[in-house]
């Protein structure tokens, strides 16, 4: 009953007489799934340009970066004229926030402001428009259709953090109604901030999309903490699990050790990190549920999903983000090519972002997918700064390294750090101390990867140290600045240790 007044009722109903269109954008994001191929590829393309001529009147930080590159939208007819605009990176958003990267036609104080996980280096300050953010909502229910999925279906979230609504110093408090109510009826500053922190936390989280956020776990990932995953699940018996596929992992490995049995739930959601097919096999033989994977960030929504016919590839959304598989010469790769992936959000005007380097590689599909749509296909490969360039050149992506790694007997953690071309530190942690472990079949299997000349120096450790995101970096590569595509290869992509 709950789900048909929000289907039926409520969701059409705000999206009728509110400023709130988020179901009309996802209804839309269904239907266009199907579309023939050049019909939803004239919008996506027009939206492209419509973004572009607005940063350039509207945001310095553009107009400025397409001057000196000496090109202007006007001129930006095809493809390739569109890959003249430079590159762009997180560290370039950060330094120029806010002056140069909000737009001018939208005033910062009504924009929601959210933070960035910042996986790779310090974290990310956004301001969204309110479309905005109706079209990213569109597109994690989008996500959550895919995998056989409903609005209103209970949720619970396991992840280090989770991107945030936040004031404009950055800091997120739990706001109450009694709280807001003060700040509105007293104008101030960031009344419409906090308003976004109570709907987001009060309302959508709670009443619309029914979720639970159990903590992050602690660095040695105890028994205690893996338990109280349990019982949350136990419990609150969700339809949708949701969250770090290394979380995700080391929870379905707890269950296999402990023989516990959980509620199935509809579908397992992989989000905010990397995972591999056969970590995929194992959580969902574990969990004995379908798993799902979804791809993007606060930056742009969740830009593409898996479907149960994909096999693990994922539909790109394509009204929702132009994506560009681009080689370091600037040119574009051909279906199934390893490349760096750089980002157009297409209905982000407030904060732009257009041909963003947001850190992946991967690599695009033309093979059409049972399920019918029509949406090109993709994969992620690992975080950029994770990707090893080989003495022979070959790139080497960090899932290549996961399961040779990760699904060793007796390594719970790992993290394969390279100090030189053909140096590198393997740091594991043991699943028990007595563990029994052949490191020289560890060392082999990497260097059949990494190449013989590989000098691997393995190192058992306590714990392995997060990222400042509470997210695991298990690769750390120094080679992998050739394989970018930036207009100013100086630029850095963000703090490396």
């Amino acid at each position: 009953m709950r789900k048909y007044f929000l289907k039926k009722i409520i969701l059409p109903l705000s999206s009728r007489l509110t400023a709130n269109k988020g179901w009309r954008y996802y209804n839309h994001y269904i239907r266009a799934d199907f579309d023939p191929v050049e019909a939803r590829r004239e919008r996506q393309w027009q939206r492209v340009l419509n973004v572009v001529r607005h940063a350039y009147q509207h945001v310095p930080f553009y107009r400025k970066k397409y001057a000196r590159a000496g090109v202007h939208p006007k001129d930006i007819k095809c493809e390739a004229d569109f890959r003249r605009l430079p590159v762009i990176t997180k560290k370039e958003l950060r330094e120029n926030f806010p002056r140069q990267v909000i737009a001018d036609n939208y005033p910062p104080r009504f924009m929601r402001y959210s933070n960035t996980s910042g996986t790779t280096g310090a974290s990310l300050i956004l301001v969204h428009d309110h479309d905005d953010i109706n079209y990213k909502y569109a597109s994690k229910l989008r996500s959550w259709h895919l995998m056989g999925c409903d609005i209103g279906d209970s949720v619970v979230r396991l992840t280090p953090n989770e991107c945030q609504p936040c004031l404009p110093t950055g800091e997120s408090p739990d706001i109450g109604i009694l709280e807001y109510l003060r700040m509105f009826f007293g104008n101030h500053e960031h009344q419409r901030q906090a308003y976004y922190i109570f709907v987001e936390r009060r309302i959508t989280n709670k009443l619309l999309n029914n979720r639970r956020f159990p903590p992050p776990l602690t660095p040695d990932f105890s028994d205690t903490d893996l338990r109280n995953y349990i019982d949350v699940i136990c419990s609150f018996k969700p339809r949708i699990i949701s969250g770090y596929p290394l979380y995700l992992y080391l929870l379905a490995k707890f269950i296999q050790k402990n023989h516990i049995s959980i509620p199935p739930p509809q579908g397992l959601d992989l989000t905010a990190g990397l995972s591999s097919p056969a970590m995929r096999r194992f959580i969902g033989e574990q969990f004995s549920s379908g798993v799902f994977q979804s791809y993007g960030g606060c930056e742009l929504g969740r830009v593409a999903s898996s479907c149960a016919q994909s096999a693990g590839r994922m539909h790109i959304l394509e009204e929702q983000c132009y994506m560009e598989f681009i080689h370091s010469n600037g040119e574009p790769a051909r279906p199934g090519e390893l490349a760096n992936i750089i980002m157009t959000a297409l209905n982000s005007y407030g904060m732009p972002f257009i041909r963003y380097e947001h850190g992946d590689v991967g690599e695009y599909f033309e093979d059409p997918c049972p399920c019918g749509r029509t949406t090109r296909l993709m994969l992620v490969e690992g975080r950029l700064q994770d990707l090893i360039l080989a003495a022979n050149g070959k790139a080497i992506p960090s899932r290549e390294i996961l399961d040779l790694s990760l699904g060793h007997p007796g390594i719970k953690l790992f993290q394969l750090i390279q100090r030189a071309p053909d140096q590198f530190d393997f740091k594991f942690v043991k699943d028990a101390p007595e563990a029994d472990m052949d490191l020289e079949k560890i060392c082999d299997a990497l260097k059949a990867v990494l190449g013989p000349g590989a000098d691997i120096r393995p190192q058992s450790v306590d714990y392995i140290r997060s990222a400042s995101s509470g997210k695991y970096r298990l690769v750390r590569s120094s080679t992998y600045e050739p394989f970018r595509c930036v207009s100013e290869p100086q630029t850095p992509l963000g703090n490396f240790w």
